[in-house]
């Protein structure tokens, strides 16, 4: 049965990363990137949140027809309480499509966070765009974001969490691997 699986966590944690590294490994799964699809929405420099709206419906279009051919979608978002279009609308697209739906949560204590933050360099217009944002130290917005999905993960009980504090990438991709395998 294919499988939409949602890897949720702080900006910077790994997420399209892994969904990379997962869908490259595993031939026919899409590696959804709304924030990449939100990119290619005209306007989106200028409400990136407008555009990332439009690209999250385009996203479950994609996914639901995707998953209904049998593959796989790996879905790297930040969902959060104040998302107006939160994530249970993809698992209703996995549910409506015949496929499994599951939340992976990649977790990071702060400290380690931060320092990914800095670190980050973008590899595109949008990353360049949300690295400015998060990097900004007067904004507060890393904290509230925190606070935001640790609200949110407390209402999803079935989410799979992972910690990925001092794991580098390749743990991580095992960690993912065996908390897939394990469902």
């Amino acid at each position: 049965m294919a499988r939409l699986i949602h890897l949720n966590g702080l900006s910077r944690v790994g997420k399209s990363t892994l969904a990379r590294r997962y869908a490259n490994e595993h031939p026919g799964t899409l590696a959804l990137d709304l924030d990449v699809l939100a990119g290619l929405i005209g306007g989106w420099q200028e409400n990136f949140f407008a555009a990332l709206e439009l690209a999250r419906g385009h996203g479950r279009e994609l996914a639901t027809r995707h998953l209904r051919h049998g593959h796989d979608v790996i879905l790297p978002q930040l969902v959060t309480v104040h998302d107006r279009d939160p994530d249970p609308a993809f698992e209703a697209a996995a549910r409506a499509a015949g496929a499994t739906y599951l939340e992976v949560a990649l977790l990071i204590d702060d400290r380690e966070h931060l320092r990914r933050v800095r670190d980050k360099r973008p590899i595109n217009a949008v990353e360049a765009r949300l690295q400015a944002v998060l990097e900004d130290p007067d904004s507060g917005l890393i904290d509230r974001i925190r606070g935001h999905l640790d609200e949110y993960l407390a209402k999803r009980p079935h989410a799979i969490r992972l910690d990925t504090t001092g794991a580098g990438e390749d743990e991580s991709y095992a960690r993912l691997l065996e908390a897939l395998d394990a469902t």
